[in-house]
């Protein structure tokens, strides 16, 4: 039986996406992908909400379906990461789970100061009915923080300490236990949250694994290849 795997960048990036260093493996391996660019790349700095990116994401997983895969799975670096549980958590239909080098954390944004000002710049300016309407507000990437132009009601929908994007609300969500490969990047000054930030709140499944990888929040979809392949042959379908 076929299976195909969407693969999904992360926050910031840009063709060629850090998560293509996976595609010549699964080709190789067998495996279907797509690869699409998301509203958090580079280029497009959520122009959609994150609603949108999630129906996208879905959109994409149903077109591997069409094309004959009997599973697919989402394959998310970074921002991508937390987009696919998202997904699994809120809209279904995916088989498995690959997260690399999770990022995007926004409860976690929020208290420690990072983006408290902006969420209120944000939701002041949507209640005044400004919300469409793009102003400064503050993302971080990796610590590094950046005043980007962005919708105030997009703005929310990512970033939000109570929304869709934040991970342990999702991991309770997920509606059955499914397998899930999760890689934290293990190198001097990561700011990856441990095991008991999210991980252990999904249902368990017997093919789940947590793991370091030995590669900077960039490299690690480079440095997982060989890890990635394996897990997926071992699973038991």
């Amino acid at each position: 039986m076929s299976t195909g795997v969407v693969l999904l960048h992360g926050k910031w990036d840009q063709p060629p996406f850090a998560i293509a260093a996976l595609t010549d493996a699964l080709t190789d391996a067998g495996y279907r992908w797509r690869l699409p660019t998301l509203p958090w790349a580079l280029r497009r700095l959520y122009d959609t909400p994150l609603a949108h990116a999630l129906d996208q994401i879905a959109d994409e997983a149903a077109a591997l379906r069409a094309a004959g895969c009997s599973r697919v799975l989402l394959c998310g670096h970074s921002l991508g990461a937390g987009a696919a549980l998202a997904v699994a958590a809120r809209r279904g239909g995916i088989d498995g789970l690959i997260l690399l080098a999770p990022g995007h954390f926004p409860e976690r944004l929020a208290t420690e100061g990072h983006t408290a000002a902006s969420l209120a710049n944000a939701a002041r300016a949507v209640a005044g009915g400004r919300g469409q309407e793009r102003i400064t507000l503050i993302d971080v990437h990796q610590g590094q923080p950046r005043r980007l132009r962005i919708r105030p009601d997009h703005y929310l929908s990512y970033f939000a300490p109570d929304g869709a994007a934040v991970w342990p609300d999702n991991c309770r969500r997920l509606a059955v236990p499914l397998p899930m490969l999760w890689l934290v990047e293990d190198a001097p000054g990561a700011v990856a949250p441990g095991i008991d930030y999210a991980f252990r709140q999904a249902p368990p499944h017997p093919a789940s694994q947590w793991r370091r990888v030995a590669a900077t929040h960039h490299a690690t979809p480079a440095r997982s290849t060989d890890i990635v392949i394996d897990w997926l042959h071992s699973l038991d379908w």
